[in-house]
């Protein structure tokens, strides 16, 4: 990223991202063994005097739970001067349990879930906006990536939007260009600062504008160390 002086500041983007996925990976265990269960999708079907094992993988369809917890989720949003993070907090939770009990297995499910984890609370801080939890927006991104890397083109946007929520709140830039923030100064959202080292073609990958198209609609935040 560079600043109104033109000198570079590197970010190690790719490094800091997967070192918290990580630390996910092992939050998600724990959460498995708090709740201490786990369903397992394939079943081992032995045939008595033969040493072939056979699978036998169950069709699984969409979460219905999942599907009615998003339409609230949105439903909600339509008043704006409601208050959101009662209903947020519960869906949050329950994701979680869905998670352990290995539940969240279709595109869609994922898909939904990383879309209800976006909407995880902020609160303002020293007149910093700060996250409730930056850590819901990581999962949010693992399970839209892990979506959209298994085919679901839908799931793009939201793969981008929750990288970049993520660094956001984390290091105070974003990657792609998908987050704006309030500019008091100037009375406007602004572009919080993207990292200048990411192309146009990883934009184009999530379906994101180039960088040009992008500073047309909005200018963009200086970045502050």
């Amino acid at each position: 990223m560079e600043t109104d002086n033109g000198k570079g500041i590197e970010m190690h983007t790719i490094d800091f991202v997967n070192n918290s996925i990580s630390i996910l990976d092992v939050n998600l265990k724990d959460i498995k063994m708090r709740y201490g269960k786990i369903m397992y999708l394939v079943i081992a079907c032995v045939t008595v005097g033969c040493s072939v094992q056979k699978e036998e993988v169950l069709k699984v369809g969409d979460n219905q739970e999942l599907i009615e917890m998003l339409v609230a989720d949105q439903e909600v949003r339509n008043d704006e001067n409601a208050n959101y993070e009662p209903t947020d907090l519960r869906h949050r939770r329950r994701i979680f349990e869905l998670l352990a009990d290995n539940k969240i297995v279709t595109n869609n499910d994922r898909f939904n879930a990383a879309l209800i984890l976006q909407h995880t609370g902020v609160i303002y801080c020293n007149d910093v906006l700060k996250s409730n939890s930056a850590e819901n927006f990581l999962l949010a991104y693992s399970l839209s990536n892990s979506a959209y890397n298994s085919g679901f083109q839908k799931a793009a946007n939201l793969v981008a939007a929750n990288y970049d929520r993520y660094l956001l709140f984390t290091k105070g830039y974003q990657k792609y260009g998908t987050q704006k923030v309030y500019d008091e100064k100037s009375d406007s959202f602004l572009w919080a600062p993207i990292d200048s080292l990411t192309t146009d073609a990883e934009r184009a990958k999530y379906s994101l504008p180039k960088i040009e198209e992008l500073l047309k609609q909005a200018k963009m935040k200086k970045f502050v160390n």
